[in-house]
């Protein structure tokens, strides 16, 4: 890891999480429908819905969707979640949770890792950056997230227009660094646009494991948290 100069750093799932969490409100939400499922299943039924987003990404981007386009998504990402647990409900249904889950307010919260870490990253001389699919513009992400004085900046699919696991958004990120491929490590929670995405621009990944979601994955490095990190640099 010596010549490591540079971490790139995926910002929801890794850095970020949703507050209230997602979970919460999948919950509230169902449960006026009268469907129960515990935060637990819906976990496990994200990472598929999750894992459905990050392929869709790399076949055709939300924002290059029509509303017709966008709308049969979500449906179909919504169902991700409830057919997991044998649950099937009309297209109209679907659309109703969806809508009433994108209506509750909640906002972005830095996880309790994140601070010390970055700053004892900074004490190794290794400087951070934050990549996302997110679509709004990083200048605005970092100053939102508080991350201004720990990351150098932060890079999201509207600045690159293109989206991980695509390399455009990944060389996007090393010619704003200013850095080669074989300085830099990405760390990130979603295999399809994180680590295969990494991969493929020349990049050596680190899967963030937060939830227990991939405990077979032996292809590239896996930490549970970011004090993991610690063991490596």
């Amino acid at each position: 890891m010596d010549k490591i100069k540079y971490i790139f750093f995926d910002i929801y799932g890794t850095l970020a999480g949703f507050h209230p969490t997602r979970e919460s409100i999948q919950k509230k939400i169902l449960e006026k429908h009268k469907i129960y499922l515990n935060k637990a299943q819906i976990s496990l039924g994200y990472k598929e819905a999750d894992e459905f987003m990050a392929y869709q990404k790399k076949i055709k981007p939300l924002r290059m969707m029509s509303n017709d386009e966008k709308e049969l998504f979500f449906v179909k990402y919504e169902s991700k979640i409830l057919e997991k647990y044998n649950i099937y409900k009309k297209k109209s249904e679907i659309l109703k949770i969806w809508s009433e889950i994108t209506n509750e307010k909640y906002k972005l919260q830095i996880f309790n890792d994140v601070y010390r870490n970055l700053e004892y990253l900074k004490g190794k001389n290794i400087l951070a950056a934050g990549i996302t699919n997110m679509e709004s513009k990083g200048d605005q992400l970092i100053h939102t997230l508080k991350l201004n004085n720990h990351l150098e900046f932060i890079v999201t699919s509207k600045d690159a227009d293109s989206e991980k696991p695509d390399s455009k958004i990944f060389n996007f990120c090393l010619d704003k660094a200013n850095i080669l491929p074989e300085n830099v490590i990405i760390v990130g929670d979603q295999i399809e646009s994180d680590i295969l995405g990494a991969v493929k621009a020349r990049i050596k990944p680190i899967l963030i494991d937060r939830y227990g979601y991939y405990d077979d994955f032996r292809d590239c490095i896996k930490i549970s948290c970011l004090d993991d990190l610690r063991r490596l640099f």
